[in-house]
């Protein structure tokens, strides 16, 4: 079969042990949903010594919302045939000409083929210099031609396109996130998803506006899920406070607001594990950035959790966290203007954990 092809590949997922085969069913399995998705066709798609190829496809598809391909090459495949190459290498001169110079990269995943990579390069190089009279630059070239050489097939193509890498959505289990209208929690949440996890949302409603932010955010970052829709809960602040948020402002209890209101959501954020059959939580919590992340913080309003939490934002900087927003397109919806959470007038920066008891039985929230 001679065309275009799409060569994947994925990063970790190479080191897993009897279980890769099944990791690497899910990213072939992920793979055919985004296509036809996206409305490619494509005539087979089949995994061979740590890649992942796509044959006969109809035109070059943009994988990076696919979690697990680490990068994927369009190419053009051909027979083995070693005299095919050498004519097929034409059909980049364009481009070559073009460039100030070049290199020939070759790979032989299949070590029977003669000449070995070294040879291919040095003969298929100048091949490609005498046509063009492009000079050959083995560092930094300005243009670079890959040939790949497998047991059945010989691949030519010029870029490689990063992807997020990590692993396919829903192969390590499931996880319930602590998701706001926010720019951390959707972050935080994608990062887990890149690591296999499907997430459960949790949202503590304030108002209407702030919850539409948040179905956007859903169907956002379920575009990464390969198909798998994601199930968001909604619970109204008021109800996670039982109806007695507005009543302690203005009283002793007011710095000790946020404290209380990340202690009720991991406490609910457990049950609610629970009843989903999930693993833990995901926060989107980042060491030192507001009040209610100090390290004392941290600690006393974790310690109703009753399973695991996950904080993968909790030494990013900012910068990072934006960064990845806009990368993966949850920014703009984050930072679209809605009500959120009434902050305290002075937070309690450095609550211990026997304090927070104590405000908790005074305000009626303990367990």
């Amino acid at each position: 079969m001679n065309g275009l092809a799409v060569i994947v590949r994925y990063g970790e997922i190479s080191l897993k042990g009897r279980n890769r085969g099944q990791f690497e069913q899910k990213l072939k399995n992920d793979l055919a949903w985004f296509l036809k998705k996206q409305g490619h066709t494509f005539a087979k798609i089949s995994a061979e010594r740590g890649r992942i190829y796509i044959r006969g496809i109809n035109d070059l598809p943009d994988l990076k919302k696919v979690l697990g391909v680490y990068s994927y090459s369009p190419a053009f495949e051909l027979d083995r045939d070693y005299d095919a190459l050498k004519k097929e290498v034409a059909r980049f001169f364009p481009e070559i000409r073009s460039s100030s110079n070049f290199r020939v990269s070759c790979q032989r995943i299949a070590k029977d083929f003669s000449p070995n990579s070294m040879g291919v390069e040095r003969e298929i190089g100048s091949i490609i210099s005498e046509q063009t009279g492009t000079p050959v630059r083995l560092k930094d070239p300005d243009f670079e031609l890959h040939i790949e050489i497998g047991h059945r097939h010989l691949y030519l193509f010029s870029e490689k396109i990063r992807g997020f890498g990590g692993f396919p959505v829903g192969s390590a289990g499931k996880l319930v996130s602590l998701i706001s209208g926010g720019i951390d929690s959707p972050v935080a949440t994608f990062l887990m998803m890149k690591r296999g996890v499907m997430p459960v949302l949790l949202h503590f409603g304030i108002s209407e506006n702030e919850t539409t932010k948040v179905l956007r955010l859903r169907d956002r970052l379920e575009e990464f899920a390969a198909g798998q829709p994601i199930k968001l809960i909604i619970i109204p602040r008021e109800e996670l406070f039982q109806g007695k948020f507005s009543g302690l402002f203005g009283t002793r209890h007011e710095p000790y607001v946020c404290v209380i209101c990340k202690y009720l959501m991991h406490r609910k954020a457990g049950e609610i594990a629970k009843s989903e059959k999930a693993l833990g939580v995901i926060s989107g919590d980042n060491l030192a950035q507001v009040a209610s992340q100090t390290l004392k913080n941290l600690y006393a309003s974790r310690a109703a959790a009753t399973m695991p939490i996950y904080s993968p934002l909790i030494a990013y900087e900012k910068s990072e966290t934006v960064a990845l927003a806009k990368q993966i397109g949850t920014y703009e919806l984050s930072i679209a203007k809605a009500e959120g959470c009434t902050p305290p007038r002075h937070p309690k920066t450095g609550v211990d954990f026997e304090r927070l008891r104590k405000v908790l039985r005074e305000t009626g929230f303990s367990d």
